[in-house]
């Protein structure tokens, strides 16, 4: 859907008009709320209210199983073409230089790939997750870790313009240059992020004999590696569930009370969300209780709340109710408050049916991403487990039910004159969570039987080249109405053109991965 504001040149007051008349200035609506919840928690009448989560004790709660541990495969390190045992972290061109990191790949390709079959037992054990993957499957061409470094050094040069397929680009007019620069934090961690809270841990080492009697080894992070991809590339991405903004400002505005704000978009034909205010509090809340406290599954949170994009598998949570009054921490009865008896600083942003007031500190677990390594077996105490805490309160009708609610940067709210002195309100840019039936979306095909400790049957390699060369098309003829800011030649301003692009996702074949973390259980 597109959004259309009919004028950016606005006056000042216009502008403060505009920007004021979306959360958190302007409460949602309580069935909004309540509509969002139920579409990421999939359930009809999803837990509202706060009572009820007190009598079944869910102010503490763990998912079912802990997620994995893993690497989120810096884009610029190689994602899983990166040969992660040979790298010196402490070098500054492995670490940062994507160039480099290609140049290097390249004279490996030459060097290595080429003539594999020299290869002794070490060197194999020190190749690329993608590198032994082709092994394994007998892709004597390195499919999948060619067009991994491939999508690498064209994102690298030309951004998304490198798979542009067709632009109606007007006369007069060019496509922007891209820069060459690329972030520490691009990778997969969308799709480690997901793997971990919903795939089984690769727990040990898997050894595939080879023809010649050579050994290779696939260790819990190769393995995971190959997880990762393939729930990155894979069209559930496109099926995930999710529920806020991404705010694209490194120092976004803030109010009088710290709330992060919104300014006018950017560009026009851009929507004005509520984007660096990030998730609805009352979403945010319900959302964790019904999915992780009630259906004991994960999900996954962008812990940051500005420019840079951090995905990380929820591990747990526990909350503490506390007065909005007094600040207070107390049982529920004694921190529920009525709206009318105090000074409340956010009052004409609260909801019209909201009686009530409730404080709520909670602190997230969330597993953190760590470096690849060469060890022999992966368990749950392996896993880095963080925490961060965020402070909001829920605003409730007469029987508790939750009908809004705004982000706190303390517990009694006051207001901030100086600029330099509001403080950072720490809360999730978005949270988003795989649907309930993920499985659909990773259903392995019905190939010949495989033991899963030689390489893989010769009939399984056209199907391995297939998800290996999967393209995912944001055309016209997909239903994409995709929309590309074109610049002119000479002089100022823009235009919105239609355009489509062909992105490679190569992925391993499922079959593959299953039967590698079966073995690895």
């Amino acid at each position: 859907m597109r959004f259309i504001i009919p004028c950016l040149l606005l006056s000042f007051s216009a502008f403060a008009q505009n920007r004021d008349s979306i959360y958190p200035h302007v409460p949602y609506g309580d069935s909004e709320i309540l509509e969002k919840v139920s579409r990421m928690a999939e359930e009809e009448k999803p837990l509202i209210n706060v009572f009820e989560m007190n009598r079944l004790n869910l102010m503490t709660a763990k998912p079912a199983q802990q997620p994995w541990g893993g690497s989120f495969w810096p884009l610029i390190q190689g994602q899983i073409g990166n040969r992660w045992q040979k790298k010196n972290y402490l070098e500054f061109w492995e670490m940062a230089l994507w160039r480099n990191n290609v140049n290097n790949f390249k004279k490996n390709d030459v060097k290595d790939l080429r003539d594999f079959d020299k290869l002794n037992e070490e060197e194999l054990a020190e190749l690329a997750p993608s590198e032994k993957y082709d092994i394994l499957i007998g892709d004597k061409s390195f499919q999948l870790t060619h067009n991994v470094w491939n999508f690498i050094e064209r994102w690298g040069e030309e951004k998304k313009w490198g798979f542009l397929s067709s632009i109606d680009l007007p006369a007069g007019y060019r496509i922007p240059k891209a820069n060459k620069l690329m972030a520490f934090w691009e990778g997969i961690c969308h799709g480690w992020a997901v793997a971990a809270g919903t795939y089984p841990r690769p727990a040990k080492t898997v050894t595939i004999t080879l023809p010649d009697g050579r050994k290779m080894p696939f260790f819990p992070h190769d393995i995971k590696a190959l997880v990762s991809l393939y729930y990155a590339n894979s069209v559930l991405q496109d099926n995930v569930l999710m529920e806020g903004y991404r705010c694209n400002e490194k120092n976004p505005t803030k109010d009088q009370f710290g709330r992060h704000i919104d300014e006018l978009p950017k560009k026009e034909g851009e929507a004005h969300l509520p984007r660096c205010a990030d998730v609805h509090p009352a979403v945010w809340h319900l959302g964790m209780v019904n999915i992780t406290g009630i259906q004991k599954r994960s999900m996954i949170v962008e812990i940051d709340a500005d420019a840079p994009i951090n995905n990380f598998p929820f591990s747990g949570y526990e909350f503490k109710w506390f007065n909005p009054s007094t600040g207070k921490t107390d049982i529920l009865e004694k921190s529920v408050v009525n709206l009318d008896s105090f000074n409340d600083p956010y009052k004409a942003n609260r909801h019209p049916r909201a009686k009530r007031l409730v404080g709520v500190e909670t602190k997230i677990l969330y597993t953190a991403w760590v470096r690849p390594k060469g060890t022999e077996n992966d368990s749950i105490d392996k896993d880095e487990i963080k925490d961060q805490k965020f402070m909001y309160d829920l605003e409730l009708d007469e029987q508790g039910n939750v009908v809004g609610g705004q982000w706190r940067a303390d517990k009694v709210v006051r207001s901030y004159n100086d600029e330099q002195s509001k403080p950072t309100i720490k809360h999730p840019d978005f949270f988003w969570v795989a649907p309930k039936n993920v499985g659909q979306y990773l259903r392995p095909l019905n190939l010949e039987a495989w033991s899963g400790t030689t390489p893989t049957p010769a009939s399984w390699l056209p199907a391995a080249q297939a998800a290996t060369n999967f393209v995912y098309n944001v055309t016209q003829e997909f239903g994409f109405r995709e929309k590309c800011t074109v610049i002119p030649l000479r002089g100022r301003g823009s235009k919105e053109v239609d355009c489509e692009f062909k992105y490679p996702r190569p992925q391993p074949l499922v079959n593959v991965i299953d039967k590698l973390v079966e073995l690895s259980k």
